[in-house]
């Protein structure tokens, strides 16, 4: 009797094993127990599966184009079982020690051991167990895919110069977008200063008394670091923050009084929250985003890209041929395959 068969049978085995128990003992079992979304060929696929390959390819970096999700998720263990088969069946399932190798190189990859890796993924909630068995999938079916379409996965010369106008020809697209995107304008940035005359209250007598004063503050201000001197005599002036404001975002009304007044110079009063304040031009500047930096692929690198897009369709098309060969049996019908 295989491994899976012995679950399976375990698994049938639970209910009347349960019987004999205590409600509540029951009760505490069937909550901690796994709950099965599906069974692929007698092979149970839980909820906590689904949460693990979602977890690994966040890992490892291999999230799908869209993002992935739960059904997404099952779908590709479904596949995990067809791989796992039909690389069975032509004896070319990885060894233990080519799987450990494997975990190897993609820790070196990610510039870390093979202990660090496990310990990540631990972290993550994701068993060495669940690990190995993607891995072991991956590498068997792709030996499969390499072996019956070698001469297949190959590129000529004339489909890497198709590529290559293809990538020339997106990447043309893909500038005009963004250099057309308002984003990209140059922007006018004010630097501007706060100057804060405190006032505790609202009484109408103290804050016209502070406005008068910040108006010799104004009246004496000329230049962002004259602050000290054109409040001298004048009881506790604050120089506030200083800070960036993109002119097309800001108020007509003190935009045109900013301008007006010129870099070195100062509009209000105004009354603020905690007084009565004043807003100094320290300084006008242009920014223009920088244009996005492309750097063309090599030929090697469009070759591998052209390998890859076959490989991917060839798998997917032999995958496909081969799905047929499982039963799947979805005990939660939202996850069934459209």
């Amino acid at each position: 009797m295989t491994l899976r068969h012995l679950i399976l049978a375990a698994a049938l085995a639970a209910p009347i094993a349960l019987a004999g128990l205590p409600a509540m003992t029951t009760a505490a079992l069937a909550q901690s127990s796994p709950v099965i979304v599906a069974v692929v060929n007698d092979q149970p696929i839980t909820e906590l599966d689904l949460q693990q390959r979602i977890a690994l390819l966040d890992v490892l970096g291999d999230t799908p184009q869209g993002g992935m999700d739960k059904k997404k998720a099952l779908r590709q263990l479904i596949d995990d079982v067809v791989k796992t088969q039909e690389a069975k069946r032509y004896n070319m399932y990885p060894t233990d020690s080519e799987v450990t190798d494997r975990i190897k190189r993609l820790a070196e990859g990610m510039k870390l051991t093979s202990a660090a890796l496990l310990a990540k993924l631990k972290e993550k909630g994701i068993s060495e167990a669940s690990f190995r068995a993607y891995l072991s999938a991956s590498m068997g079916f792709s030996r499969i895919i390499q072996g019956k379409y070698q001469q297949q996965i190959q590129a000529s010369d004339a489909e890497i110069d198709a590529k290559t106008a293809e990538i020339k020809a997106s990447y043309g697209q893909q500038m005009t977008k963004i250099m057309n995107d308002p984003r990209m304008k140059p922007i006018t940035v004010f630097s501007l200063m706060e100057i804060l005359l405190p006032v505790e209250g609202n009484d109408p007598m103290l804050l016209q008394s502070r406005a008068i004063e910040a108006q010799q503050v104004l009246q004496r201000f000329n230049g962002c670091g004259s602050l000290k001197a054109a409040s001298q005599g004048v009881f506790d002036v604050k120089q506030g923050r200083t800070f960036d404001a993109d002119s097309s975002k800001m108020p007509p009304q003190m935009k045109a009084a900013l301008e007006k007044g010129g870099v070195g110079h100062a509009v209000g009063p105004m009354r603020a929250k905690d007084g009565i304040q004043l807003i100094a031009l320290c300084g006008i500047r242009k920014l223009v985003p920088p244009k996005p930096n492309f750097t063309m692929p090599t030929r090697d690198q469009i070759e591998r890209a052209v390998i890859n897009d076959k490989y991917d369709k060839l798998e997917a098309d032999y995958l496909n041929t081969v799905r047929d060969k499982v039963y799947v049996e979805y005990r939660d019908q939202s996850y069934a395959q459209q």
